[in-house]
């Protein structure tokens, strides 16, 4: 896992500076070592941060045995050394490093090697024969890359955004994706386009090669989530389960894969719980676990805590626990923003961050959790209703009037249900109505820049394109986003087991109505794992996931939100006057709304956002 950073074309000490101080920013990500490579048409740099051979042998950029071939990684490939024995039986490497593994396989297969690999990625390798550079993201994107198209012709790529903004630069936000952040809370969700409107992100499960007077280039899919016909998937028998359930261990058994210390996030949901339950199962070590509550709230998950605790003993896990009543917007907010770059939608994300200080303290390199089922497993509820309506276009009214009478779903809901069943059309314009009317707190003259071609709405009434949606669109990319930055910020790696593609290869042939049965969600997961977690956790309905006392924290900074507010001179160029000030004057007082929580919440983190990063304001 670390930080890279690369430039094709332009002057080379205008190369050099942009490696160096791209090194600079990316400390956090690789405290362990640094390198810069540069010939005449390309400058890769690099930050270590050693998980896999800890010795001079791992160091990057690294260089091929003939020297043709030179590569920067981030990431980890979890299978590498089965890559090894299948391809490589006879090649002699000079350590164990997976981007050693990575460089001599790109050198035997080329491009082909990306369909073998288990893990998370982005790299660049840099071909001094052909002088092409070919770069790759992971399935997921768990590992990101950015990139710019710079006003001196060079094309600049690095693992974050702050690389890529000029000094002293006011940059231009992109209106659509702060449009929807404010109104949805969605983010992550365009394709390559960020809150930065001239930086773009690499897409995940692509590649591309690049030659050195290319302005431009084409990214190709290698892999995507697998389409299976509902005709063509066979039902979660108890072959299935045991076969789901080897290949979650065996995802989770890989990722232990470190020369330094693996510890968990424990939320006390199902997803942390399985993770925790395998790695219990696969290690001898005691294994550190990091969880954070809101303890007396009606939304303390502190009992599942304990029964994991409980299940595994303490020779087996020892938790590290997190208060989160305490929580400080003033303090924490700022810091976050910078961290991450961009707005986020809710404070669970810095509960996260605080999971990420622990593991400092406690000298842990490697954090898995279990961040991914929800996607892949239609965990939310929003997922409910479209396994729903497809029920009842297939008949499967027997099995729609059991979920429904054990899910106690509002009247709103089932309405949702059956015109996307029987009336999709307009249940997509009611959709669309409903997302305008979420905006009318934001002023005209944003809404006329947004650009709604960039916004794919899925059909509620089509497996595929939901399951798409949640793993390419409205879900998974924030969450990978987050997981990321905040371990980096820290110099920890996250690891995902659930991303494993081997799963989702797996889930595709499941029939898409066992997803949900008896009015549980996500239950050939619950079925395949029940051994791995507790009974009480197995029996769990509600989803929570390190849940933040929003509704404390505005009450407790409403003087330093109102201030924040208030100091921001364009807020009135973005967000109707009455309806902010509203809100602010609502969290003086004692009441609670959480549309309105959210709403001050999403309008605050903008403002910060803008003020962290002097966005340029003027152009709206």
């Amino acid at each position: 896992m670390c930080g890279i950073a690369f430039i094709i074309g332009g002057e080379k000490k205008t190369a050099f500076d942009f490696a160096e101080r791209a090194n600079r920013l990316l400390q956090h990500r690789g405290p362990d070592g640094q390198g810069i490579f540069q010939d005449e048409y390309i400058t890769l740099a690099h930050r270590r941060l050693a998980i896999i051979d800890l010795s001079d042998a791992g160091a990057q950029p690294m260089h091929s045995s003939d020297q043709r071939y030179v590569i920067v990684h981030n990431g980890e490939i979890y299978n590498h050394r089965e890559l090894r024995t299948q391809f490589l039986p006879d090649t002699r490497f000079a350590g164990h490093s997976d981007t050693e593994t990575l460089l001599a396989l790109y050198a035997q297969l080329g491009e082909t090697m990306l369909q073998h690999l288990v893990g998370m990625w982005a790299f660049a390798i840099w071909d001094t024969v052909k002088q092409t550079v070919f770069i790759s993201r992971d399935r997921y994107g768990q590992k990101p890359l950015y990139y710019r198209k710079a006003t001196d012709g060079t094309l600049r790529f690095a693992s974050e955004i702050k690389p890529l903004l000029e000094e002293g630069e006011r940059p231009s936000m992109n209106e659509t994706a702060v449009v929807e952040y404010l109104a949805l809370g969605n983010y992550g969700h365009l394709g390559p386009h960020t809150f930065f409107k001239e930086i773009f992100q690499f897409k995940p499960g692509h590649y591309a090669t690049i030659g050195v007077n290319e302005k431009d280039f084409h990214e190709t899919a290698y892999w995507s989530l697998p389409f299976v016909r509902e005709q063509d998937k066979v039902p979660f028998d108890e072959q299935q389960q045991d076969k789901l359930k080897v290949i979650i261990e065996e995802a989770v058994r890989s990722q232990l894969l470190s020369d330094v210390t693996v510890g968990a996030t424990l939320s006390g949901g199902i997803d942390s719980s399985i993770v925790v339950g395998a790695m219990s199962m696969s290690t001898d070590n005691i294994i550190p676990v990091f969880t954070a509550q809101s303890k007396g709230s009606k939304w303390d998950e502190s009992v599942y805590v304990r029964a994991v605790e409980t299940k595994w003993g303490s020779d087996k896990v020892n938790v590290h626990w997190k208060e989160l009543n305490n929580t400080q917007l003033s303090l924490s907010l700022p810091h976050y923003i910078a961290v991450q770059e961009e707005p986020f939608g809710d404070p669970s994300i810095m509960a996260h961050g605080f999971l990420m200080d622990m593991a400092k303290e406690n000298k842990v390199k490697v954090v898995l959790g279990g961040q991914g089922a929800d996607e892949l497993f239609f965990g939310y509820g929003s997922l409910i209703s479209p396994l729903l309506s497809q029920g009842l276009r297939r008949g499967k009214l027997f099995w729609v009037k059991n979920n429904l009478n054990k899910m106690n779903l509002p009247l709103s809901e089932i309405g949702r249900v059956l015109l996307s069943a029987f009336a999709p059309k307009l249940e997509q314009a009611f959709r669309k109505r409903s997302r305008r009317k979420r905006r009318s707190f934001i002023a005209q003259k944003v809404l006329s820049k947004v650009d709604d071609r960039l916004v794919q709405l899925a059909k509620p009434s089509d497996f595929y394109s939901v399951w798409n949606e949640s793993v390419y669109g409205v879900h998974l990319p924030h969450l990978v986003h987050y997981d990321d930055r905040n371990g980096m910020s820290h110099s920890i790696e996250g690891r995902m087991p659930f991303l494993d593609h081997r799963i989702a290869e797996h889930v595709a042939h499941i029939q898409s109505h066992t997803f949900l049965m008896d009015g549980k969600s996500k239950s050939i997961l619950r079925m395949a794992c029940s051994s791995l977690i507790p009974q009480k956790i197995l029996e769990r309905r509600d989803k929570i996931g390190f849940y933040t006392p929003l509704h404390d924290m505005l009450k407790n900074d409403i003087s330093w939100i109102e201030n924040t507010l208030c100091s921001f001179k364009d807020i009135d160029t973005f967000i109707v006057t009455e309806v902010w000030k509203e809100d602010v004057a609502f969290y003086k007082g004692e009441g609670e709304s959480m549309e309105r929580a959210l709403r001050l919440w999403r309008i605050l983190s903008f403002v910060v956002w803008v003020n962290t990063f002097h966005i340029h304001t003027d152009q709206v």
